[in-house]
């Protein structure tokens, strides 16, 4: 393959913004000048064919992308896992027709907007893609241009998944009919005009998730579910020259595209019956003219053999009821709010272990906003978990505290802040460092403390041991600890939303743990007033939720407890089972009050 220089003029004029809007007419001007444009390192950008590609996949760090989270781990686990899975799946209805994304490395806007958001919009209202007008067919023009110039790459010419789709997450992305498609991206400078700027907020997503992209019936299984797999590949000969519904079975050579040719594109279904292995259908953004009318089938095993898909993606819309939980009930006359929380390092006077930075003490306290009363006869806990940022399926229940008319041994007004943590793991099926258990009720306008205790102005206090590994890997990481009334779905409230408080920096991002060590100050630690102030039923509380500016992609409060309720239900919080005093030696210290 012949490498091209741009004219240094032209080069000039790109590079120091002498184009200083997206005028059509100029730009198209300048970039019929340009056939071949390449990167630093022989990244090919656009191929002498005119097939653009632009995905910067080496700067993709998906180590900081939230994976999905796996309500059954143990389905799907294994390639050969085809269970329950139908022979073929095919969601092309949904999409819209196949469009090219012409010489511009703008593959991942195609893949993220025109594609992704697109089909979200004809799964929701059940349209065929085909059907849709340009109101609803989404622009790649824009999900590109909306970008930061310094998200966009060398001359302007590619991005990343976490890019286009954290900007869809937060602004949203115009329709085709705001923003049309026919812009030029050469230069970083150009913006969206205003009107497709009010048209993206009424189009965002809620969130996206990793997937394993290189386990097949993971793939499958998304595919099953209805949902599309945006990904990234690594394109060879075989690929550009595609002509035909022929199943791709390998790269073959890289002498047309490089060996750095990184594209961003969709997986819209699977046929196990096709080719030699079963196959994944893949559309381009090529136009119709290359491949199959603009798809390709790629055989499974290459498709995950790590030789040609790399990074995988899932989008989640704003109206997904998937990760919704438990039930609200505006006419419920209880609230429980985790209204006071702070999590401090260990000092007990002639304890060696107040000298272990791995110790801790929790401090908290769930609220009743509501006038109705929380029943022992409801079964309900409130737990505190630790979790990887980046992926929740690496988790862990740290402790829990049961109210519970239901076991024998324990009486009608009577508490246990030391639990037998046989016996409660026998009545929970939930491993955890501490347990307590009482028979208590809970009234309108009273703490859980108060009514455990009888006085005001007390708070519950345990001290753990966050471990320096658990599951067999070392606790390094990003990470966030989070107080959880009513963990289980016990309790029918008015509002579950404030159920929850996460603990984080001081700008809202998760905590950073070494070895078990927080390196960073907890900054929303809710102070410990003598004044008590509590919030009004149903009120919005600070610290209920970890999704904000700074992290606008992190789980949702309801995917956590979604989590791990299903996890409990079927038994693999049981199998899970902390083994922290396997691999740390025991830890549980019991629970107390203190003044």
């Amino acid at each position: 393959m012949k490498k091209r220089l741009i004219p240094v003029t032209l080069a000039a004029i790109i590079a120091g913004g002498t184009l200083a809007s997206c005028d059509e007419d100029t730009m198209n001007a300048v970039l019929s000048i340009i056939d071949m444009v390449l990167t630093d390192d022989d990244t090919t950008i656009t191929t002498e064919d005119g097939h653009s590609l632009g995905w910067l996949g080496r700067d993709e760090d998906c180590e900081s992308i939230e994976d999905d989270i796996q309500i059954n781990p143990g389905e799907g686990s294994d390639l050969s896992d085809m269970t329950g899975l139908p022979t073929k799946v095919d969601l092309s209805a949904y999409l819209p027709p196949v469009g090219d994304q012409g010489q511009f490395g703008t593959c991942v806007a195609w893949a993220a907007a025109y594609h992704g958001r697109t089909w979200l919009y004809a799964k929701e209202n059940g349209k065929r893609g085909t059907s849709l007008g340009k109101d609803h067919i989404f622009s790649p023009a824009d999900a590109f241009q909306s970008l930061e110039s310094s998200q966009k790459g060398d001359n302007c010419m590619g991005t990343n998944f976490e890019y286009v789709l954290d900007n869809m997450v937060t602004r949203g992305v115009a329709s085709l009919q705001a923003s049309p498609n026919i812009q030029s991206y050469s230069d970083c400078s150009c913006q969206p005009s205003s009107k497709a700027t009010t048209d993206a907020s009424k189009n965002k997503i809620k969130s996206y998730r990793e997937i394993n992209i290189k386990d097949a019936t993971t793939v499958k299984r998304y595919l099953a579910e209805g949902k599309i797999v945006l990904f990234g590949a690594k394109l060879g000969d075989n690929f550009m020259m595609s002509n035909s519904s022929a199943v791709l079975y390998s790269n073959g050579t890289f002498k047309t595209t490089g060996i750095h040719a990184y594209h961003a594109i969709v997986c819209v279904g699977y046929d196990d019956n096709k080719g030699n292995n079963g196959a994944f259908k893949v559309v381009n953004s090529w136009g119709e003219t290359w491949g199959d009318k603009g798809y390709i089938w790629i055989d499974q095993k290459f498709f995950c053999s790590g030789e040609f898909a790399y990074a995988g993606f899932i989008m989640n819309g704003l109206n997904e009821e998937s990760d919704i939980p438990f039930e609200e009930e505006e006419s419920s006359e209880i609230d429980l709010q985790a209204y006071k929380c702070t999590d401090v390092d260990y000092d007990e006077k002639d304890d060696p272990d107040s000298d272990d930075p791995t110790w801790r003490t929790l401090i908290y306290d769930v609220y009743n906003a509501g006038d109705g009363t929380v029943d022992a006869s409801s079964t309900w806990g409130i737990c505190y978990l630790l979790y990887n940022a980046y992926n929740a399926n690496e988790y862990e229940i740290v402790l829990f505290d049961l109210y519970t008319d239901k076991l024998g041994g324990i009486k009608k007004g009577e508490y246990n802040g030391a639990w037998n943590e046989d016996e409660a793991f026998s009545a929970l099926g939930v491993k955890a460092q501490g347990y307590s258990i009482s028979n208590i009720d809970i009234k309108g306008k009273q703490s859980v403390c108060e009514a455990v205790t009888g006085n005001k102005g007390e708070y519950f206090s345990w001290s753990y041991k966050i471990p320096e590994k658990f599951n067999g890997r070392e606790t390094t990481g990003k990470y966030y600890l989070v107080l959880m009334a009513d963990a289980f779905g016990g309790v029918t409230e008015s509002n579950k939303k404030n159920n929850y408080y996460f603990l984080t920096t001081a700008d809202g991002n998760p905590l950073d743990i070494k070895n078990g060590v927080i390196m960073n100050e907890i900054g929303n630690n809710k102070a410990l007033t003598i004044k008590e102030v509590r919030a009004d039923k149903n009120a919005t509380l600070p610290h209920q939720s970890a999704v904000n500016s700074s992290s606008p992609n992190t789980y949702s409060p309801e995917e956590i407890a979604c989590m791990i309720n299903a996890h409990r239900e079927n038994g693999e919080l049981g199998n899970k089972a902390l083994r922290w005093t396997e691999e740390n030696g025991k830890t549980v210290k019991a629970k107390k009050i203190c003044r």
